[in-house]
């Protein structure tokens, strides 16, 4: 039997090919209270102006990613366009420096962590990760150190440029609520596929989908772990009903496809063509709203790209989920 015959034979309720269409499309509400750059698709860094949506593409190669879902972050740099050496407050957590150009960027003072040396220009952005004392952290530059970023957090996200003072960019928040939601969804079965970009060197819990209501205590919904691990998690009057995983482990940065597939005493996860073990005990929740790549309260936001997200109103044979991920 070939992989294309295992395919659905039913059709999908809801196709959100953000990566070709780049469009958010008529269901979906996005917020963002501050404005925030992306790479256009000739390599270019662009800003989107407060509650636009953004599309990113690989800056290497020009390949579009979807739609770019980021949490707060806050670049604590000033002048960051071309960097000189200055001084920043910070707290004991982890902390990301990021650049383009040649030159070094050396700390002192809250940590001694690096030097950062630079790899060149764009794409070749050069990142640092390190978690400081609290206190004072000079960062000593020398040489070419451009479009430079230091935000607290585990990795890297977007460029948020600045001039005489910090600046924050608010969190992205998508979701399909209302008549908009109940217009696909089905609550007994249904299977949600998700193809996803992760963010790079991301350590932490990203979420892919969660289809939940707003207390959080009925969900279903996609992630990966800090670990790189896929799972499904259901959650029913805000008991846990089932948690597959499986796949390999995805890194930071790279692309995976996963499909979960629920209905009651039915619950499996399939990744990358790898199948999980079917959890056979499970009752099922009832949502009545879908937010993207993001849990219900936005505070795990993907940090990543969300390519597509698929969802068709039958429980899938474990056969299919393979095959639709592969």
């Amino acid at each position: 039997m070939t992989i294309k015959a295992l395919y659905p034979t039913i059709n999908s309720t809801l196709n959100l090919d953000f990566a070709n269409t780049k469009t958010l499309g008529p269901l979906v509400t996005f917020t963002r209270a501050s404005s925030a750059t992306y790479i256009d698709s000739a390599r270019t860094l662009q800003t989107a102006a407060t509650d636009v949506p953004r599309f990113d593409h690989n800056p290497t190669t020009g390949e579009s990613l979807g739609l770019l879902v980021e949490e707060q972050r806050t670049n604590l740099l000033l002048n960051t366009a071309t960097l000189s050496t200055q001084s920043v407050t910070v707290t004991a957590v982890a902390h990301t420096l990021s650049f383009y150009g040649s030159g070094t960027v050396t700390l002192s003072g809250a940590s001694t962590a690096g030097p950062a040396v630079g790899s060149g220009a764009f794409p070749a952005r050069t990142t640092l990760t390190f978690t400081p004392s609290a206190g004072t952290l000079t960062l000593t530059v020398t040489g070419s150190v451009t479009s430079a970023q230091l935000e607290a957090g585990a990795f890297p996200t977007s460029y948020i440029p600045t001039t005489t003072a910090a600046v924050t960019r608010s969190a992205a928040v998508a979701s399909i609520t209302g008549a908009n939601f109940s217009s696909w969804y089905r609550q007994d079965e249904g299977t949600v596929f998700a193809d996803v970009v992760s963010a790079p060197n991301n350590t932490i819990a990203q979420l892919a989908a969660d289809i939940s209501d707003a207390p959080g205590n009925e969900r279903i919904f996609i992630r990966r772990s800090g670990a790189g691990l896929l799972g499904v998690a259901v959650i029913d009057g805000g008991v846990t009903q089932a948690d597959v995983g499986a796949g390999p482990v995805i890194s930071g940065g790279a692309r995976y496809a996963t499909a979960a597939s629920y209905r009651l005493n039915s619950i499996n996860l399939a990744t990358n063509g790898q199948i999980g073990t079917e959890d056979t005990t499970a009752t099922i929740p009832t949502p009545d709203r879908m937010f993207i790549g993001q849990n219900f309260a936005s505070t795990q936001q993907a940090g990543g790209t969300i390519k597509r997200l698929t969802f068709w109103p039958q429980r899938l044979p474990n056969s299919t989920l393979q095959a639709i991920t592969l």
